[in-house]
């Protein structure tokens, strides 16, 4: 049998690879992998904020800054809540003057009726009336009389209640069995009834004169004075007006002292300490700022059922007047307890131009390292901080100001 040749038919196959008696595809060979590339950027050795601006001084330099030092501790300092209150007129203190009789009013001799928002002194005359002797006064003027004894005697009594919770407030106080607020708050109670007293007596003794003009026939003008020193409020008649007996004629407020009404969230009435005095300031108080020391006041209960909320009241002195009614004020509450914080002089602390604050540590013999701290609130001339340096550690005070200089060139 002839032999055959199969090497042809093999050609096509020549990319077969037999393993043992197994053919199959050699796969093709894997790429290779792309070398890591660097990284666009390093940091070698990074710094620390605490390892920055440290200053040494020389010992003539540090001692012509004064530097005085004193050590951080962590103290109970009081807590605090700033809440926007009002300045209204204390209950009693708008005092309003009417007509004693009928009559015609004229403007004082030689003078001007006071404007509304005039400051007026306690008997600075504002009117003068002229009385209406017509046979309708003639016949009222008996039980105007005798309204005003009854005023009077009222009056004196008021007096003499205000006097005895005066002395009951004092004695308290002196055997400290009782507050300052309350002291004060009866202090004012028994000034204010002697203006209503003087008040009463000045309108009875009016009367009087009045009275015996009518008997002789004769008409004589009555001059009606403040009865308080304070502030004109509102002024309800014009010169050359005819009244009536009984009609309004002007106001006046005493705004010293003032009250300041609170609103408070119910929620946080039961953290508030309302028997502890409070302090008044501006709406936009910066730490430093002037503020009023304000005493707890007793007033009748009030709130605001749609904002949630209750009023809660103290009393300001105000002799300078800075304190006006309607005037919007912050008033800074204390609150129930104390808690351990981290306590700085006010005047160690430092600002730079982005806000930060600052305290310079003494880290060693005449060094001085700039410290960030979180200031948490002031309270008084200490800043109790949030975080700070650590308790013991002592930071610069006088001269904090002039190291800040010395850092940043601006001095030497």
């Amino acid at each position: 049998m002839a032999r055959r040749w199969w090497a042809p038919a093999l050609a096509p196959l020549a990319g077969i690879v037999v393993l043992g008696n197994v053919a199959g595809c050699q796969p093709p060979s894997s790429p290779a992998a792309p070398a890591k590339s660097a990284a666009p950027s390093k940091v070698s050795a990074p710094a620390k904020e605490s390892d920055l601006a440290t200053v040494t001084l020389v010992p003539e330099a540090e001692t012509r800054l004064g530097l005085a030092l004193v050590r951080v501790e962590r103290t109970p300092v009081p807590r605090t809540s700033t809440y926007g209150g009002d300045v209204i007129i204390p209950p009693g203190r708008l005092i309003s003057v009417a007509s004693p009789f009928s009559a015609t009013i004229q403007a004082p001799a030689g003078a001007e009726v006071p404007h509304p928002g005039q400051a007026v002194q306690r008997g600075q005359p504002i009117f003068v009336l002229v009385p209406i002797l017509s046979p309708e006064s003639r016949a009222t003027m008996a039980p105007l009389l005798i309204e005003a004894e009854g005023q009077v005697k009222q009056a004196r009594e008021q007096l003499h209640i205000a006097k005895v919770n005066l002395d009951r407030a004092e004695n308290l106080v002196r055997d400290r069995l009782g507050g300052s607020a309350a002291l004060v708050d009866a202090k004012a109670r028994y000034d204010l009834a002697q203006t209503n007293l003087k008040a009463a007596e000045d309108r009875r003794e009016i009367l009087g004169k009045v009275a015996s003009d009518v008997d002789s026939g004769s008409i004589t003008a009555q001059t009606i004075a403040a009865p308080a020193a304070g502030t004109l409020q509102n002024v309800h008649a014009a010169v050359g007006q005819k009244v009536a007996s009984g009609a309004l004629l002007f106001d006046v407020a005493s705004l010293d002292p003032v009250w300041v009404r609170v609103p408070v969230y119910v929620g946080d009435l039961s953290r508030l300490a309302t028997d502890k005095p409070a302090s008044v300031g501006g709406l936009a108080d910066t730490p430093g700022d002037e503020r009023h020391l304000a005493g707890p006041v007793a007033a009748p209960p009030s709130g605001d059922p749609l904002a949630a909320t209750v009023n809660v009241f103290y009393e300001v002195e105000n002799k300078d007047g800075a304190l006006r009614p309607g005037q919007r004020v912050g008033v800074t509450l204390p609150l129930k307890g104390d808690d351990q914080s981290l306590v700085v002089p006010r005047a160690a602390l430092l600002r730079d131009i982005h806000g930060g604050a600052w305290v310079y540590e003494k880290v060693g013999d005449h060094s001085y390292a700039r410290r960030r701290v979180l200031v948490d609130r002031v309270v008084g001339d200490l800043a109790a901080l949030a975080s700070g340096p650590k308790p013991g550690a002592q930071v610069v005070t006088a001269g904090a100001a002039e190291l800040f200089g010395v850092e940043f060139g601006g001095g030497k």
